[in-house]
């Protein structure tokens, strides 16, 4: 028995003396999650997005580097957001999650803009006509006025809402500019209120998911309700699956 409670005071000497410092490595922080209760999570990844936090999927944690040296109360409610079962758990976790200030030297570096197209100007004077148009329409012309921009990176996503963040970036929104030209201006009006919605979500405090919330105020606005919809060439093409995601239970910078 003594041998046993040596062993255990032992035991429990080293593991405060690791925890004396900040993990280091994906190995090391996936150890320390463990131990604050962390089950069905095999690897840990680090990265650097500077939108999504924290993400998980299968058996794979997906964490900003920034985190290494977040506080146990942060890790902890990491845990608790993987392990959550329910909408509300997630979400009171995630409040937790996003006080973690991520530092600077961690940030990604901003992406370059894509090559601009003759066409851009026309096209963004138009998407915030109609951001502003639907703002009043449908919103009450209670959303802010925001940047809309155009990628002609994205491939599998038709549109983005990012978040604002603590170091003064605004919050964005982003169409696909081959959307725009494969599809048409119709869908991409869809899109562009798709991520409206997202935008509602953000300012009102609402979890920026396709739950049901989503759903709710996407029909009301008159798009469809879902994250995913199937999308006809505007010319007479094979049939294209494109999908708007933002994550699935993944903590965004807000």
């Amino acid at each position: 028995m003594k041998a046993f409670v040596a062993a255990r005071i032992k035991e429990l000497l080293q593991l405060f003396l690791e925890f004396d410092e900040p993990p280091r490595t994906a190995e090391q922080l996936l150890h320390r999650l463990r131990v604050y209760g962390l089950k069905g999570i095999t690897t840990v990844r680090l990265t650097s997005n500077r939108a999504v936090m924290v993400s998980f999927k299968g058996a794979q944690l997906r964490i900003h580097e920034g985190y290494l040296n977040a506080p146990e109360d942060v890790l902890r409610a990491i845990v608790r957001f993987v392990q959550g079962r329910t909408r509300a758990e997630r979400h009171l976790a995630q409040k937790v999650i996003l006080t973690h200030p991520v530092a600077a030297m961690y940030r990604a570096p901003v992406r370059r803009p894509g090559r601009a197209d003759p066409q851009d100007p026309l096209m963004l004077r138009e998407l915030a006509h109609w951001h502003q148009e639907y703002n009043l329409r449908h919103f009450g012309g209670a959303l802010s006025e925001i940047p809309i921009k155009l990628s002609g990176r994205m491939r599998s996503r038709l549109g983005q809402y990012t978040t604002a963040t603590q170091y003064g970036e605004a919050a964005e929104i982003t169409i696909s500019r081959r959307h725009i030209k494969r599809h048409g201006w119709q869908e991409a009006m869809n899109t562009l209120l798709h991520e409206m919605v997202h935008q509602w979500q953000a300012e009102t405090g609402l979890p920026i998911d396709h739950g049901p919330m989503f759903r709710a105020k996407a029909a009301a606005v008159g798009i469809a309700p879902q994250a995913r919809r199937e999308l006809r060439s505007a010319a007479p093409a094979a049939r294209v699956v494109t999908q708007q995601e933002l994550g699935l239970r993944a903590a965004r910078q807000s």
